[in-house]
């Protein structure tokens, strides 16, 4: 990677606190390309909001380098550093129209009145909040949707360098919140603007995301593009993170030729699964629900099960099954391949090896 292509690096970035007892960010590095979305995702406490704070110089760090294209940041303010900030408040000023909440960044920096309306013009229609309709409305006036987009056109009308989104979505309902990933993503697109998507929200990252990079206690534990992320994950945690899953324990791993290879899982059973990586006894079998296929009868190679629950949601129909010693696995398809089964009848289930995975425990 050529350094200029890179709008932000993070070199081992540590930020503790009381004295080294809490380890906030714990020796993070991580890079975002010139017009690429990266978002930093995990639980509440990981460090993602500490990170943020400190690219955008509200923190310190304690150790480590922050670099925005290629300049080294350390002392210098929020405002020294063209960086564009989405907050999940939107910090819309009530007080003023949406023309001069957009305008306000210029006016701080002294640019002409003539340049700031025609500025302001080009940004709102970028964002699909056509000037003659929406210029002069207050903020009382606007829905969530379009709120957010005052935030937007507000932070990109100083045409930032890097723009940082701290959940900006987190307000909205699922499916305003999945439009706008869809309409940001696309504006970012267009401009080329690096971006940063701070987010506890695997749904919004993934729609968002060139690549993610998911955090734990501290520490960035795997980073790649979305859908890599999801297949193969590189632990339990990062895999249940990002949505239902199921796991199973490795009693016995046996030889296998190739990519794939035996291991022997609760209550003797034994599967045939992808090894990229043999990790023995202490790994686990990781497989997604989506590619969990379950039959009424034994195909061959089946493992029974009793059906615990059954349901159908938005055009997915979903079951729950369990093997004798309490182990759980669940499966999703847009069919209905188990007809009229009802709980506690037996079903067999089965997986491709192509769509397992070993993981780390």
């Amino acid at each position: 990677m050529i350094e200029q292509d890179l709008a932000l690096e993070l070199q081992n970035v540590k930020r503790h606190f009381a004295g080294g007892k809490v380890r906030a960010v714990d020796g993070v590095s991580l890079s975002v390309r010139a017009g690429e979305i990266v978002s930093i995702l995990g639980p509440s406490g990981c460090g993602k909001t500490t990170i943020m704070r400190m690219i955008a110089g509200l923190e310190t760090p304690t150790e480590g380098r922050i670099r925005i294209h290629g300049r080294d940041v350390a002392g210098l303010g929020p405002h020294q550093r063209n960086i564009g900030l989405v907050f999940q408040s939107l910090a819309v000023f009530p007080h003023m129209s949406v023309e001069k909440n957009v305008a306000f960044g210029l006016r701080m920096r002294n640019v002409a009145s003539e340049i700031i309306r025609s500025k302001v013009r080009e940004v709102l229609e970028l964002v699909q909040l056509p000037p003659d309709n929406f210029a002069t409305r207050w903020p009382n006036e606007l829905s969530g949707g379009q709120l957010q987009r005052v935030a937007l056109a507000r932070t990109l009308v100083t045409e930032p360098a890097l723009v940082l989104f701290d959940e900006p979505m987190a307000a909205l309902d699922r499916r305003l919140r999945d439009y706008m990933a869809v309409e940001m993503r696309a504006i970012q697109k267009k401009l080329g603007i690096a971006a940063v998507y701070v987010t506890h929200d695997q749904e919004t990252a993934s729609t968002m995301s060139d690549r993610i990079a998911v955090m734990n206690r501290g520490r960035v534990v795997q980073v790649g593009p979305p859908a890599e992320i999801y297949d193969a994950p590189a632990s339990c945690f990062v895999g249940e993170f990002l949505g239902d899953a199921n796991i199973l324990t490795i009693r016995k791993l046996f030889d296998g030729n190739g990519p794939f290879c035996e291991v022997e899982v609760e209550a003797g059973r034994r599967l045939r699964v992808k090894a990229a990586q043999h990790l023995g006894k202490g790994g686990r079998v990781f497989f997604r629900p989506g590619r969990t296929k379950v039959q009424m009868a034994d195909p061959g190679g089946g493992m029974e099960a009793k059906l615990v629950s059954r349901s159908f949601t938005a055009g997915i129909y979903r079951w729950k099954m369990e093997f004798p010693d309490g182990t759980t696995l669940v499966a999703h398809s847009t069919q209905d391949d188990l007809g009229s089964v009802g709980a506690g009848q037996s079903i067999w289930v089965t997986v491709d090896p192509e769509q397992t995975r070993l993981v780390e425990a």
